[in-house]
């Protein structure tokens, strides 16, 4: 990896030794975007972290609805189907699947989102001011969840005049979407600013029985509201208020299907539950925003948030159209978050800032499984035993935690000579965890004959035996513990200005994910896991290049992942263990190109190697494999035209093949795409029209399979899981404006 970094360090003073040339309107565009998520009010020129920040014309252009689909134009960042995020091949679940904390953090208005409201309505993208995906280790200024990176959103604030939008959105496959944001002042010193977004979609997954194209249909709601104050007697103080709702209602878009799941075409995108089925969320948020500027360079910040999430989450147990059970899954989440932070700056000396923050995390998860069938032999391994009948099983999985976080953080860029900044970090992390598991067998019943001989006999009660012979949970009430862990989490970096529009930098950065508490699920027993750090370093070049407009930022990146924190099979389900040590290593390459004053250009390529250096699970050893949902290449293309009143775009973008477990067996994977989207449009002042078709060429892929060649818990034969991705979508939209 030095070998990697002097390569860069050179390649960097090289471009900048071979004559560039002021492009005075590139370098004041990027001097002009601010990136809000490192806290320290620097400018994108000024910055040493990988970023694609994208603002409110260039996710019009794109017509991107949902976050998902901007992500796919930022190299080395994607997103699942559910909203899941990989930054530099780091799932958010985890390198090895879904285990402890989210290692990404996603944020809108300073409220950080949680799983439940990222599949949500919250990430609409309609009045969005400014998006900006932060790669690599963010521990230092955004904290808990991100030791990967973070996306941090920006929504339009309240306007001292009065203004309004109109969106509507109409495809060929009756996707309908209505938006509208509008607001402006009440009086001298209160103004609002008004959101609101309806969308429904029919989905894609089609249940066969019913011959019903809508079966996955989801409907979205988002509200939001904005009331700012600045009193016009005192200008050093401003606030806002926000509150926003959402909800979505549908159905999961998978399929289950016999033998190997993505190899029939004839069973894609279909559905053969014969279980009602639902996937429900809502979201609601409160923060509060309160600025005080005591004198210019000295500004003291509070930002206070609440969240409340709900899922109802409802499916078929065995997927399919046998009659094999429920599962009913209940998620309720209550955040709580206070931060401060003083911002202070002498200009051509130093910027910094200093903060302190505190949050409250509860969650509550109950998974009830009800009429499951299992075979005899599952129970006892003995020949014949199956002919003696069938057993049917309720059980439940009741999950509470509560986590307390309090953080104090600092960084500072500090002016030095020979046009030298060095930037130097440090935050103190505190976590206490309080978590109990609950897996209870409620009934265990032996019925003879078969489910559809049976009839409605009382069956032979075999709960105890179940429980004792580990064919099903019984931990006998909650079990758990207490964990509580700090942290100190240095950052450090050197920036050298080799002209006014060219810099080469080298930073350090550690991160770290706070342990918990798992529970056996048969015997009950608790066991802590502890934290896992990584250890961060980066080198590369940012600049405009010549004359023709060319803005670019390079960066090379090394990561050791220590202690890692993976799932290990413990009886019938998984737990958190610090099993693996890993590493990853690549670059990230983002370009900006005005060829004129109608074309302009983007481009994001990331490249990424992920190798886990020893994970030990049981018997099983993942030892030199990649890490799940962790594409090697990724990356898009984006070409704006603009003639007044025409306009047009066209983007492209690539994402690799990977895997979706650490096991990398080739049968579960997420399949490498291209997809195409394109755009045109007629913009006449306040109103305007487009044309747009999404995965232009209709490009059929597998999001995730996942596979289980012996069946599982209710499920006898090979079965599988699959996800594919959206077919071409071709529609209007129609926009009108005060």
């Amino acid at each position: 990896m030095r070998k990697i970094a002097g390569a860069c360090a050179l390649v960097s003073l090289a471009l900048v030794q071979a004559g560039v040339v002021t492009a005075d309107k590139d370098r004041k565009q990027l001097e002009e975007i601010i990136v809000t998520g490192e806290k320290l009010g620097r400018s994108l020129a000024e910055t040493v972290t990988s970023i694609s920040v994208f603002d409110e014309s260039s996710i019009a252009d794109q017509g991107d609805l949902e976050l998902s689909e901007l992500l796919r134009r930022a190299g080395n960042t994607t997103s699942n189907e559910e909203g899941k995020i990989s930054i530099r091949g780091i799932s958010q679940e985890g390198a090895g699947g879904g285990t402890g904390s989210p290692l990404i953090s996603v944020q809108i208005d300073g409220v950080t989102l949680d799983d439940v409201s990222q599949q949500g309505a919250s990430a609409e993208l309609f009045d969005v001011e400014q998006v900006e995906v932060l790669r690599g280790a963010q521990s230092s200024s955004q904290g808990r969840n991100s030791l990967a990176g973070a996306v941090v959103i920006s929504t339009r604030e309240p306007t001292r005049e009065f203004e309004a939008k109109t969106r509507l959105i109409a495809t060929e496959h009756s996707m309908g979407n209505a938006a509208f944001a509008g607001g402006g002042p009440l009086s001298d010193s209160f103004a609002f600013r008004l959101t609101a977004i309806g969308e429904r979609d029919p989905g894609f997954v089609a249940h066969v029985p019913r011959a019903d194209d809508d079966f996955a249909e989801t409907t979205k709601t988002l509200a939001r509201v904005k009331l700012a104050f600045e009193p016009a007697y005192w200008a050093a103080f401003d606030s806002l208020l926000t509150f926003s709702t959402d909800e979505r209602r549908g159905q999961p878009d998978y399929n289950i299907e016999r033998g190997t799941s993505g190899t029939d075409p004839a069973k894609r995108r279909t559905s053969f539950v014969n279980e009602e089925t639902r996937d429900d969320t809502q979201t609601d948020t409160l923060s509060w925003r309160n600025r005080y500027r005591f004198r210019e360079g000295l500004e003291l910040t509070s930002i206070t948030s609440y969240m409340k999430t709900h899922q109802d989450y409802i499916r078929d147990f065995d997927g399919l159209e046998e009659d094999n059970g429920y599962n009913d899954i209940f998620e309720d989440g209550r955040n709580l978050t206070q931060e401060f932070r003083l911002n202070f700056e002498s200009p051509g000396q130093y910027r910094g800032v200093v903060g302190l923050y505190a949050g409250r995390f509860d969650r509550d998860n109950v998974t009830l499984s009800g009429d499951i069938i299992v075979a005899p032999s599952f129970i006892a391994p003995v020949p014949g035993i199956d002919n003696a009948g069938y057993v049917e099983v309720d059980f439940v999985s009741e999950d509470a935690q509560k986590a307390k976080n309090l953080a104090f953080f600092s960084e500072m860029d500090i002016e030095l000579p020979w046009r030298l900044t060095a930037t130097l970090g440090l935050r103190y992390d505190h976590e206490e965890l309080d978590q109990a598991n609950r897996f209870d067998t409620l009934r265990g019943e032996h019925f003879l004959g078969s489910p559809e001989t049976s009839g409605a006999q009382p069956g032979i009660d075999v709960k105890d035996i179940l429980i004792a012979s580990g064919a099903a949970p019984g931990t006998n009430g909650f079990r758990g513990g207490e964990t509580d862990y700090q942290a100190w989490l240095p950052k450090a970096a050197l920036r050298f200005a080799a002209t006014d529009d060219w810099s080469v930098f080298v930073s350090y950065a550690e991160a770290y994910r706070a342990g918990g508490v798992d529970v056996n699920a048969q015997t009950g027993e608790a066991f802590p896991y502890d934290p896992e750090y990584t250890k961060n370093y980066e080198t590369g070049v940012r600049g405009v290049l010549v004359e023709h407009g060319l803005d670019l930022a390079f960066n090379v990146f090394y990561t050791e992942w220590e202690d890692q924190q993976v799932p290990v099979l413990r009886g019938l389900f998984f737990a958190s263990e610090n099993a693996a040590n890993s590493e990853l290593y690549g670059f990230d390459l983002n370009l900006g190109w005005r060829v004129s004053d109608a074309l302009s250009i983007s481009a994001s390529v990331g490249w990424v190697e992920t190798e886990f250096l020893n994970y030990r699970a049981g018997d099983e050893d993942y030892s030199g494999n990649d890490f799940i949902l962790a594409p090697k290449l990724t990356g898009g293309v984006s070409a704006v035209y603009r003639s007044t009143p025409l306009m047009a775009s066209l983007s492209a973008s690539y994402r690799d093949h990977s895997y979706t477990r650490p096991s990398n067996f080739e049968t579960e994977f997420s399949e490498a795409r291209t997809l195409v989207d394109t755009r045109i449009g007629w913009e006449g002042g306040s109103v305007a029209a487009y044309l747009f078709a999404y995965n232009l060429f209709d490009e059929d892929y597998i999001t995730e399979t996942y596979q289980f060649p012996n069946g599982y818990v209710g499920a006898n034969t090979a079965r599988g899981y699959a996800a594919y991705g959206r077919p071409r979508e071709i529609g209007v939209q129609f926009e009108w404006a005060l």
